[in-house]
């Protein structure tokens, strides 16, 4: 495919195979395929459709601080608190039909899953 002339699509086109991606059965990457499009164009378009800002940065990792200490010595006052004490990031999972469910890291997993089935009939 190379030296072949960029390609424009217009508004209607991306809502078409947006919503083709949609369709029971059908995957980005099987859509993009039958129309001789990148599987990332494809992403970025179901992105804009759901109102997600495009960023060019990477998250930073978070991080926690640490400190070192002998089994038998007193707790300090001035410690961190337990990692149990700070609030979990929450898990996004991305669905077939497009939508998010973000849950916290310790929801149960049987309840995610009614969730997501529940959310993609």
């Amino acid at each position: 495919m190379r030296g072949d002339r960029r390609r424009s699509f217009s508004a209607e086109d991306k809502v078409r195979l947006v919503a083709e991606t949609l369709q029971p059965g059908e995957t980005v990457t099987t859509v993009s395929h039958r129309h001789g499009i990148c599987t990332s164009l494809l992403h970025r378009w179901r992105r804009a459709a759901r109102g997600e800002v495009p960023s060019r940065r990477a998250a930073r990792p978070r991080l926690l601080p640490v400190r070192l200490v002998a089994p038998d010595a007193p707790p300090a006052s001035s410690m961190p608190p337990p990692v149990s004490d700070i609030a979990p990031t929450p898990i996004e999972v991305v669905l077939r039909n497009g939508r998010v469910l973000r849950v916290a890291a310790t929801t149960d997993a049987a309840a995610v899953a009614r969730l997501a089935t529940a959310l993609e009939a």
